[in-house]
């Protein structure tokens, strides 16, 4: 392969607990509802793993290779390790989550020159954000409160 890849994200906040936040993301069928309608039929979803259906011949399953429980969540591609991506989660008071992505890809030598590198500063930055967004109220009656 080539030079690995990383991008960081922006600090977020989140206003709930670090188990709650944690539990919730390391299930990625919650994640599933949160997903625009016209990409949802392009995704395939299970407790721990998420396929997405890229073009009509190229598919990309992303799946939990590592918990810490309340502090990070290890995703990556199955088969190699072309993506992996760390969220990373520390309670700072009660109610006070703060959320970091980090994104590390390998991306071949070939690939590179179609590779945006500010798209994927922007989807590291845009994950955490919407993670932050995730509303109190989605934990509130259910099993992450």
């Amino acid at each position: 392969m080539g030079k690995e890849l990383e991008f960081v994200s922006k600090i977020t906040k989140n206003a709930c607990q670090d188990h709650q936040l944690f539990d919730f993301i390391s299930d990625f069928r919650n994640l599933s509802a949160l997903l625009p309608n016209d990409v949802k039929e392009k995704v395939s979803v299970t407790e721990s793993t998420i396929t997405i259906q890229a073009m009509a011949s190229m598919s990309l399953t992303l799946s939990i290779l590592e918990k810490d429980p309340y502090k990070t969540l290890k995703i990556g591609t199955t088969g190699n390790e072309m993506f992996r991506l760390w969220v990373q989660l520390k309670q700072i008071a009660p109610y006070d989550t703060r959320i970091r992505i980090t994104l590390r890809a390998d991306i071949p030598l070939m690939a590179r020159p179609m590779l945006k590198k500010q798209r994927l500063q922007d989807f590291v930055d845009n994950l955490a954000i919407a993670l932050a967004q995730i509303p109190a109220s989605t934990f509130q009656g259910n099993q992450f409160n």
